[in-house]
């Protein structure tokens, strides 16, 4: 783990609607990465079963950004086996997802996070908006520290504030419950699969029962 004192991180949904990133190069050249291994990496964020995260570090000790994740949008193909983006949000895929990737940046050393809108473009919907408060708030419980996380400037409103910390007394969080990670290197590249499951399965996993 890199020590960090206020390194900046932050957490970008791999795709969008239209299809993959249309910055892939600037981001490839910010972390020093060929455009093509990048490119790469972010369509198999969007089209894998499961849900995949690629963990980026800074080469450059000065730079502004020391880490950054890329994450399955609610497009990509690991979503669609659970929800549908435009039906409920599906809870228990964006909060593993969240704390999966808040992890990976503290891990790296991060400890002020800015994370993007799964949805990318309009505000962020208020369920989604909930599983970041519950992630940022038991990423702290569970790794120690203080982290800071907040949103885009365009993407809160009124109700959903930009620093998360100002809505947390507003709901009633759920506790933390194990998360499945499966760390891999793909093309000399930090990523690691996330094995979602839903709330009913984890209880009756915990009761030693088999999911039906």
């Amino acid at each position: 783990m890199t020590e960090g004192i206020n390194m900046l991180g932050h957490a970008h949904p791999a795709g969008f609607r239209e299809g993959p990133r249309n910055d892939a190069g600037t981001m490839a050249r910010y972390f020093g990465l060929p455009e093509d291994r990048f490119v790469r990496a972010a369509g198999l964020i969007e089209s894998a079963d499961r849900p995949e995260i690629l963990l980026l570090q800074n080469p450059n000790p000065e730079a502004k950004v020391g880490g950054a994740v890329l994450y399955p949008s609610v497009w990509s193909k690991a979503y669609f086996r659970f929800g549908n983006p435009y039906g409920r949000v599906h809870r228990d895929f964006h909060y593993q997802v969240m704390f999966s990737a808040l992890a990976a940046l503290a891990e790296a050393g991060c400890d002020r996070m800015r994370f993007d809108n799964p949805m990318p473009g309009p505000p962020w919907r208020r369920d989604a908006y909930v599983c970041l408060l519950e992630a940022t708030r038991n990423i702290r419980a569970n790794m120690g520290g203080k982290i800071s996380v907040w949103l885009r400037e365009d993407e809160h409103d009124p109700t959903m504030p930009r620093e998360v910390d100002a809505s947390m007394a507003q709901y009633d969080l759920q506790k933390h419950r194990p998360v499945g990670i499966s760390p891999h290197i793909r093309e000399g590249m930090n990523m690691r699969t996330v094995f979602v499951e839903t709330a009913a399965v984890a209880l009756q996993k915990a009761k030693g029962l088999s999911p039906a």
